[in-house]
């Protein structure tokens, strides 16, 4: 399901196991054209259980999900971090409220998509790979296990096409060595 969000706060809390944001700029190029020629495909074929969302006014959502997911405390520029990008997680912004353990427990993967982009249609094999990886249970309960090979067999792919270093994200993590620090999950929560 695809959702044009005017402010995080109308963003469904429940009914969903994952969210996508698209997370942009305002500047159009051919990039962000094939992001919005996919934008509806992204939504339908993620399946029932993951929500992609975009912010009706790219610039104020970007900020509204910075602040909420606590981005600038996880290591990241607001200023330097490439547009545009996607952030995975399972956990709606309205969960977190403050909480510092909640926050912990978030899975979250950042996936920036400019530097990928070469020509159209670049960024479509990405999309695809992520709707594959979100619709199949397996791959979703492949981060609950921690399982080494369960994660690499389901997301593994990401590998293809992010020059993955440890500490990607500024983390301090236990995953780092699965797929080289791109899926975060803090030491307490994976404890």
């Amino acid at each position: 399901m695809g959702y044009i969000a005017t402010d995080l706060a109308r963003i469904p809390a429940t009914g969903f196991k994952w969210l996508v944001f698209l997370l942009e700029d305002r500047w159009n190029d051919l990039l962000r054209k094939e992001l919005s020629e996919n934008f509806e495909v992204l939504a339908a074929e993620v399946g029932p259980d993951a929500l992609v969302i975009r912010g009706a006014e790219p610039q104020q959502f970007y900020d509204q999900v910075f602040n909420q997911y606590a981005l600038h405390d996880r290591g990241f520029d607001r200023e330097r971090f490439p547009f545009p990008f996607l952030l995975i997680t399972d956990i709606p912004p309205t969960d977190f409220e403050g909480d510092l353990e909640e926050m912990q427990r978030a899975k979250m993967v950042l996936l920036p998509l400019a530097e990928n982009y070469v020509r159209p249609g670049s960024i479509t094999s990405i999309l695809r790979e992520v709707s594959r990886t979100l619709r199949t249970k397996e791959s979703i309960d492949s981060l609950e296990s921690l399982d080494r090979s369960k994660i690499q067999k389901h997301w593994g792919w990401i590998t293809r096409y992010f020059d993955l270093k440890p500490n990607f994200l500024g983390f301090a993590i236990d995953l780092d060595e699965i797929i080289n620090g791109l899926f975060i999950r803090a030491q307490k929560g994976a404890a």
